[in-house]
């Protein structure tokens, strides 16, 4: 189990990854990201429901060939359910914020992929 401070530097790390502020967003980092999270997730019973939902995205980042759309479809009900979890904390405290800025930041980082895979498909 993460500690606190432990949680919310991954939460950082995780937001800043997405927004591109730590090098280039690839599926490599992606399922480093998620691996990161997987354990921590799977020992709350409110948080399976996103471990699963992370699960299934990263066996979508390790496929072979991978499917830009695939992934950009799976982003959208993690961010839904990083919104639910930041719901149900309350309005108190860092946690529920530093969650709906991930849950921002993952949205984003699907829309941005979104627009790149569109430009690249006018080429």
């Amino acid at each position: 189990m993460l500690s606190l401070a432990d949680t919310t530097d991954l939460l950082d790390q995780t937001t800043r990854h997405l927004m591109g502020e730590s090098g280039p967003l690839t599926p490599q980092a992606g399922v480093a990201l998620i691996d990161s999270w997987l354990e921590p997730l799977q020992a709350g019973e409110n948080t399976r429901p996103l471990a699963d939902q992370l699960t299934a995205l990263k066996a979508l980042l390790e496929a072979s060939p991978l499917q830009p759309e695939a992934v950009q479809t799976a982003m959208s009900p993690v961010a839904d359910e990083l919104s639910l979890l930041a719901t149900d904390m309350g309005g108190e405290g860092e946690m529920p914020a530093l969650l709906e800025g991930l849950s921002s930041a993952m949205r984003q980082a699907a829309n941005s992929s979104k627009a790149d895979t569109s430009k690249s498909d006018l080429k």
